[in-house]
């Protein structure tokens, strides 16, 4: 089980992925804009023993290769994002050949998966929330992906994204899914249990009462 950071925040980036071992960051467009960043220094701010996924924008067959490989020369570290249209996974389909690894997004079914995994994408996102916004299971969407894969002996790891709260992020973690993508804002939440918060407040209560250190004293 992998988790990844969601985010083109530089000081959540820097605050979160080495401090709690995730995995890597993901973004897209629109993260960049909502966040403000800039593409060269999102790729400095990611360590380069971490991932970092970049999207495309073009969306003709050359157009997508030709920003794939611009994006790949920034780092090695650098997995590009390529959403599942028909010129994106036709796109796919020549950079696989290339043996070059890519991601498939904006998955929406268990058949778009197996189509973006058959033209050699190396990961699938499916977009949960976005699935269930269609009034569609979106955790059940994308572990039938992940079993999909299993069974077919596949070998594309699926990254759940697009999550509107942590029950969602732990019905996919407690039924194996290979990997989520989480946003700062959960990623929060996820970290932060004001229950543990008040247990800490009291042990060092109660030891500050007894000794009169706030520390061990060791």
């Amino acid at each position: 089980m992998d988790i990844y950071l969601d985010s083109a925040n530089y000081e959540k980036i820097a605050e979160y992925v080495e401090a709690y071992n995730i995995k890597g960051v993901t973004s897209n467009p629109t993260i960049i804009v909502k966040d403000k960043a800039d593409i060269l220094k999102l790729v400095e701010a990611v360590t380069k023993n971490k991932e970092l996924f970049l999207q495309v924008i073009s969306d003709d067959v050359e157009g997508i290769i030709s920003e794939t490989k611009k994006l790949m020369s920034l780092s090695k570290n650098i997995i590009v994002k390529i959403p599942a249209s028909s010129n994106g996974l036709k796109a796919i389909k020549k950079l696989s050949d290339e043996s070059i690894k890519t991601l498939a997004t904006g998955i929406y079914s268990v058949e778009q998966a197996l189509l973006a995994a058959n033209c050699g994408a190396a990961y699938v996102a499916p977009y949960v929330n976005r699935i269930c916004d269609l009034e569609i299971d979106g955790v059940k969407a994308a572990l039938e992906i992940q079993k999909a894969f299993k069974l077919n002996n596949i070998d594309c790891k699926v990254i759940a994204a697009s999550f509107k709260n942590l029950m969602q992020v732990k019905e996919l973690l407690i039924n194996g899914i290979d990997a989520v993508t989480i946003s700062a804002d959960l990623m929060e939440k996820l970290i932060y249990n004001k229950n543990t918060a008040y247990a800490v407040k009291d042990f060092v209560t109660a030891w500050k009462d007894y000794t009169g250190n706030d520390t061990l004293g060791l």
